[in-house]
């Protein structure tokens, strides 16, 4: 009897135990040499932004133990100190359960983990990169003794090459070694594509364009951006800016169409779509650049109502897609919402039969700062100007005040159209324009199509000056 308590005892706490180990989907120990911080952060990489997962405190030992009942997703992690500077970084991928040792006067070079996970790889390719690296910079640093041309230099140019195609064999072992692995995927998308030689043209001459045009081509050829466990990289973010700032067009019509293909290529990954959404969205719709609004409406109108848009809070989607609204109207290349406006004569004049062949739409403020130092130049320059281009400036006042406004007029000299813009025929200015301060111009051509906006009296003069030029080419 007593024998058959034991055992269901034993039973029992087996069976704890069991359950105990099961609620820790991972554990990851961590043992630094020298290291005397009170706590230490484990945090992982997404796209542009670094997010701490989880706390460990120091235990006997130097001895830090995270830990957790969920998976930890897949990718590049790093360990922070207490000042949350960063340590090391290292592989979750696969059995999350393992320890990392290592010296703190010696990182990242002193790791290893005591058991076979990618992170032993990891470490030794790291290690072996710094060493390779010291190597390279004392050729490159020869080299430098030598005269260009000579012998001597040659041959430190060729071992430099030497150990760039080591290098090379070494990473091309460890992709080909663990296929399918983190480290694998993680390597293999670091390698820039090869540029075949230029063709020669027809008439004699070597392709200039030719390397730009393949690398960009091929950009994406070893990147699997539908694999999400690059997002968790510090890599991924820095190939799509690359792609997006130094080989896309800065043109609001190339941008979409890159934005497009990097969709494309995220394919069916939920995590990959919500890394691309949330990065563009606040890229553009932030943006103060000129047409680049158009962007942001592009991704409105393109992907959120795509299921995969499921993780965006209700409120925050339609308060931009409620934005992405109201800027449609008022793009590049749209015609300008109508406005019809009294005058100080208490008269109404309608925005579209004003007969010029360029029109400033000019909002301002009696009492705004900005507006003071804007002001005389946009003046200035109309009277320099305006039959230059036949121009002419729809200035709406954004005061209820007839008093305010006609005195800043007469102050001002504004010898161009004057209007209030609360006193209006039309529906709200503000809401129409997306005018919430002042100063804000538009520019419009004679159809009344918006050409250039948010710009001030420099840049406008500019644009004047480039767009007139060109259409005296076409004549």
């Amino acid at each position: 009897m007593r024998y058959s308590k034991l055992r269901l005892t034993i039973a029992f706490l087996l069976l704890f135990a069991s359950l105990v180990s099961a609620q820790k989907a991972y554990r990851i120990n961590i043992r630094i040499d020298g290291l005397n911080d009170s706590l230490l952060l484990l945090a992982n990489y997404n796209g542009d932004k670094q997010f701490v997962a989880d706390t460990a405190f120091r235990a006997k030992g130097n001895n830090y133990s995270f830990s957790g009942s969920s998976h930890l997703p897949e990718g590049m992690y790093f360990i922070a100190g207490s000042n949350k500077n960063k340590l090391f970084d290292f592989i979750v991928s696969g059995k999350q359960e393992f320890t990392i040792t290592g010296k703190k006067d010696k990182l990242p070079s002193s790791l290893e983990t005591s058991e076979g996970n990618e992170n032993q790889i990891f470490f030794d390719y790291v290690r072996f990169l710094s060493e390779k690296q010291k190597q390279q910079m004392k050729l490159v640093e020869l080299r430098k003794r030598f005269s260009e041309g000579s012998d001597s230099s040659r041959v430190a140019e060729n071992q430099v090459l030497l150990l760039n195609e080591e290098v090379k064999r070494y990473i091309n072992g460890i992709i080909n070694s663990n296929p399918g692995s983190f480290i694998a995927l993680f390597l293999k998308s670091m390698q820039d594509p090869e540029i075949p030689p230029a063709p020669v043209l027809s008439n004699g001459r070597t392709d200039s364009t030719f390397s730009y045009r393949y690398y960009k081509a091929h950009f994406w050829d070893n990147i699997d951006l539908s694999d999400d466990r690059l997002v968790r990289s510090p890599f991924l973010h820095t190939k799509v800016e690359q792609y997006l700032t130094k080989l896309t067009s800065p043109a609001p019509d190339s941008l979409k169409i890159a934005i497009d293909e990097l969709f494309r290529r995220a394919g069916g990954n939920e995590e990959s779509f919500k890394y691309l959404m949330w990065y563009l969205t606040i890229k553009y719709e932030s943006s103060e650049i000129m047409g680049y609004d158009a962007i942001f409406v592009h991704l409105v109108d393109t992907y959120y109502a795509d299921p995969k848009m499921k993780w965006m809070n209700l409120t925050v989607k339609d308060n931009l897609i409620k934005r992405a609204n109201t800027l449609r109207p008022i793009l590049i290349g749209k015609n300008a919402p109508e406005m019809i406006l009294l005058d100080t004569l208490m008269m109404p004049v309608a925005l579209y039969k004003i007969p010029a062949e360029y029109t400033i739409i000019y909002f301002w403020d009696p009492d705004c700062s900005h507006c003071k130092k804007e002001t005389p130049l946009l003046v200035d320059f109309y009277n320099k100007n305006r039959m230059q281009y036949n121009l002419e400036v729809y200035g709406v006042c954004m005061d209820t005040s007839w008093k305010e406004m006609k005195k800043y007029i007469i102050q001002n000299k504004l010898n161009w159209l004057n209007v209030n813009g609360f006193y209006s025929m039309t529906p709200d200015f503000r809401e129409m324009y997306d005018v919430h301060s002042s100063p804000v111009m538009y520019l419009l051509d004679q159809n009344k199509k918006i050409i250039a906006k948010r710009v001030l009296t420099e840049r406008m003069a500019e644009i004047l000056a480039i767009k007139t030029k060109k259409e005296v080419i076409k004549r």
